[in-house]
């Protein structure tokens, strides 16, 4: 007959942890896991999203346009560039990565 050690460890900070043999097997937050405190809103059955709602998460806007002392630089440095594996700092310098145009 096996027996086990139970243990479940409640901290200030309202996190709790469950452990089964001294081996981490549950942890959380005690108000977002466990139904402990009533639900901070009540969803409502009868509430649906509009036929013509837009899913899309950004959504352009014609009439925006950008400050009067924007600033887009000509060049940007490439982000694919990688540095060579045989690049010496003390005898090449500070490796910059070669510069594009901005798209």
């Amino acid at each position: 007959e096996l027996t086990h050690l139970y243990t479940l460890i409640l901290n200030p900070d309202q996190t709790y942890e469950v452990k089964i043999n001294n081996e981490k097997v549950e942890s959380g937050t005690l108000e977002e896991d466990w139904d402990i405190l009533p639900a901070k809103t009540i969803k409502d059955p009868e509430a649906k999203k509009p036929e013509d709602w837009d899913d899309r998460p950004k959504i352009d806007d014609p009439t925006d346009t950008k400050p009067e002392d924007w600033e887009k630089p000509e060049n940007i440095p490439d982000p694919d560039a990688k540095k060579p594996d045989d690049w010496d700092v003390d005898m090449d310098g500070e490796w910059e990565p070669p510069v594009i145009p901005n798209p």
